[in-house]
Order: structure tokens, then C-alpha cells, then sequence
């Protein structure tokens, strides 16, 4: 029988889905958008000008989950035990962990980034849904022991701990490697990964439901266009990595057409972190399969990646599952499939943060980001 403290929270998280069902821009935890600058702790990252409702939005699912410690959790599976807040196009190698605060408190976090992770960060960002400070293992270094301070005197905020895992490493964060919180001097006690899972669960439809309708109203006009990276402007910026920048396509995926894409993953080179395709659904912004620099072969690794709605359709346009620079990215039944091309650097003006001056005035077309990446490029055929 539920308990009367778990019968409030379920009433008060259907509220909070009806609020975010009728905001229509409601917080995704990764989004098409970025930073030109990387930045260490209570530095001023960036603002943006959100609409009432998102506001509203975030401003309630904040003062729901005050309170405790890493509570909810974001990391997307194709596996539906352990799939949770899948939003915004994340990848499977990816797991995102969400503190709240009110304001005018001093957050106060202790402890060390992973010294298994590829990437990982703190990002504090207000019911904007931008970023105003953050640290990350370039500033801190792995398995180093640090505190870190945020606070807000302008709305309640959220902290947000980012963790990129490697395939030698697929369990997420123990409660051990999470950061100490306390809030003005008291402990926070850190929220179970059931419960954390779970409230990320409950958080995932309403959320995809209105991002996805963002999203598919100005985004899907292009079929089978090489991939370019979309015009900053055009996109709904809420919780960024200021060190990812995205590339996207639409593949119509039709009558078994598939499509394959040709490139090389870039050479290692310091500050190159990520690099790594998504096939998602452009409906509700999740991630039906992912393919990380590791699965490609290695920095530096040729690779032909068959994008299809099956392997069938894959044999059909040639995949030859002996040939190990053959990869399978499927899409299934998605109503709208998208590919997203995720590259992630800390050094500034590597890869796609070079077409960061175009992207501020426009979409940058297939040709320039071509330009910056050269044969780290995916060059697409539809087959």
C-alpha cells in the first residue's frame, strides 16, 4: 500500500506534468545549442530571454524536488528498467544527476570527478534553464577532492552533475563518487538511484511531450539534407553543455532506405572528449540508439555507420556485419526519425566550436561545418 508521504509526491509530480505539458518549453537536460567559452565555477556563463511558462515550469519542479541530494536522475537506455528522463537527444553513454536549490542559499558540493569518466562537469543553471556557473574535469582534474560553492540571488537553481562513462566503465555514479551537498552549513542526504530513476521516470513523457512539439515545428522541413548544425536562435536553449556542439540530419528511413554515412572519427588531440552519433525520435526528443567514438573503432577510425529502420535494411544497402568499420544505427518504428552527430571539446575552437561565429547568425550549412571538421565529417547517401 503506498504510504501517505509517497501518495503526495505522485499527486504533486501530476501537477507538475500538467504545468509542464501546458508550458510548451519545458527543461530538457541536453540541448542543440552551445558556449563559446569554456569556464570554471561562479563565472557568468550566458542568459536567455524564457517565456513565462517555462519560467513557471521550472520554477515549481525546482521547489518540488528541494530538499535532498541527487534525486533525480537522467541517463537514456534502450533497456526500459533502466531508461530515465530521456530527453533532448542524449547519449547512451551519458547520465545526468539534478540537485535543486532555493535561492538565495549557498549550495556547497565536495568531492571529486570520477577518475573513470571521459567528461564530467558541475553546471548550475536558474529557472531560465541557462547556465551562470560551472567546473569541469579540465578545471578540477579526475579523482582530485575539491569544494565548489553556487548560490543565486536572482531565482531557486538547480546544479546539475554531467558524466560521460567509457565501455570499460558502463555502471553509473555510487553514492560514493556522488559530490557532498550541504546548504548553508546543514548536509543534504543523498536520494537513492531507485528513487532518483523513478523520479526521472515519472518527469520523462510530460517533458518529451512538449520539447518534441518544439522541436518538430521548426526543425524537420529538410529531408535527407547533408548535416549541418542549426542557427542558434532557432533552438529553445535550456540546460546547455557549453562544450557539446551538435550537427543534425532528418533521413526519411522509407521503404527500406537507409542512410549511410562515410567519415572518420577525429585523432585524438587534448580537449577532444566526445564524439558520437544518435538516432532519435524528433517526436519526444529520445534516443533510440547511439554509436560513441569508442564504438566506431577509436579516435582516428574510418567508419560507415547504416542508419536504418532494421539490419535488413542495412544488408539492403550494403552493411557486412564481418567488415568491422560497419555500424549499425537503428531507428525502428520512429514517426520521425533524426540522426544528431555529437562533438564534444574543452579546448576552444576545436571541431565545431569553430563554426561558433556562424551559428550565431544563422544555421551553418554542410559545406562549412565540412570545412571546420574536413574528414571527420559524416558525408550522408541515402540507399
Amino acid at each position: 500500500m503506498m504510504n501517505t508521504n509517497n501518495k503526495k509526491q505522485t499527486l504533486a509530480l501530476a501537477l507538475v506534468a500538467v504545468i509542464l505539458v501546458a508550458a510548451g518549453t519545458p527543461p530538457a537536460l541536453a540541448v542543440l545549442r552551445g558556449h563559446t567559452d569554456s569556464s570554471a565555477a561562479d563565472r557568468g556563463l550566458g542568459s536567455s530571454s524564457p517565456t513565462a511558462n517555462l519560467e513557471l515550469a521550472l520554477g515549481f519542479v525546482y521547489k518540488l524536488y528541494h530538499g535532498s541530494a541527487w534525486n533525480i536522475l537522467a541517463r537514456a537506455s534502450d533497456n526500459w528498467s533502466t531508461n530515465s528522463l530521456n530527453i533532448a537527444m542524449p547519449d547512451f553513454s551519458v547520465e545526468y544527476w539534478v540537485t535543486a536549490f532555493e535561492k538565495d542559499t549557498t549550495a556547497t558540493l565536495t568531492g571529486s570527478f570520477p577518475e573513470w569518466a571521459r567528461y564530467a562537469a558541475l553546471t548550475a543553471y536558474g529557472t531560465d534553464g541557462m547556465p551562470f556557473a560551472s567546473v569541469n574535469m579540465v578545471d578540477q582534474g579526475a579523482d582530485r577532492t575539491f569544494t565548489t560553492t553556487f548560490t543565486s540571488t536572482e531565482s531557486d537553481f538547480v546544479v546539475l552533475a554531467r558524466v560521460y562513462r567509457s565501455k570499460s566503465h558502463p555502471d553509473g555514479l555510487t553514492d560514493a563518487e556522488k559530490f557532498a551537498v550541504s546548504v548553508d552549513g546543514q548536509a543534504w542526504k543523498i536520494a537513492s538511484e531507485t528513487k532518483a530513476r523513478v523520479n526521472g521516470k515519472i518527469l520523462e513523457w510530460p517533458i518529451q511531450y512538449a520539447v518534441g512539439n518544439a522541436l518538430t515545428k521548426q526543425m524537420t522541413s529538410e529531408r535527407d539534407m547533408q548535416m549541418f548544425r542549426p542557427a542558434e536562435a532557432s533552438l529553445p536553449g535550456v540546460f546547455p553543455n557549453e562544450d557539446a556542439r551538435y550537427m543534425i540530419t532528418y533521413p526519411t528511413l522509407e521503404g527500406g532506405k537507409c542512410a549511410v554515412f562515410h567519415g572518420r572519427v577525429p585523432a585524438a588531440a587534448s580537449g577532444r572528449e566526445f564524439y558520437g552519433f544518435m538516432a532519435v525520435e524528433m517526436k519526444s526528443t529520445a534516443t533510440v540508439a547511439s554509436l560513441s567514438d569508442e564504438d566506431l573503432g577509436g579516435w582516428g577510425s574510418a567508419y560507415t555507420v547504416f542508419a536504418c529502420r532494421d539490419e535488413a535494411d542495412a544488408r539492403g544497402a550494403g552493411y557486412d556485419a564481418a567488415d568491422a568499420s560497419h555500424h549499425l544505427l537503428l531507428a525502428g518504428d520512429v514517426k520521425v526519425p533524426g540522426v544528431i552527430l555529437r562533438d564534444l571539446n574543452t579546448a576552444a575552437g576545436q571541431g565545431l566550436k569553430a563554426t561558433d561565429k556562424w551559428a550565431a547568425k544563422g544555421q551553418v550549412t554542410p559545406e562549412q561545418c565540412q570545412s571546420v571538421l574536413g574528414k571527420a565529417y559524416p558525408v550522408m547517401n541515402v540507399r
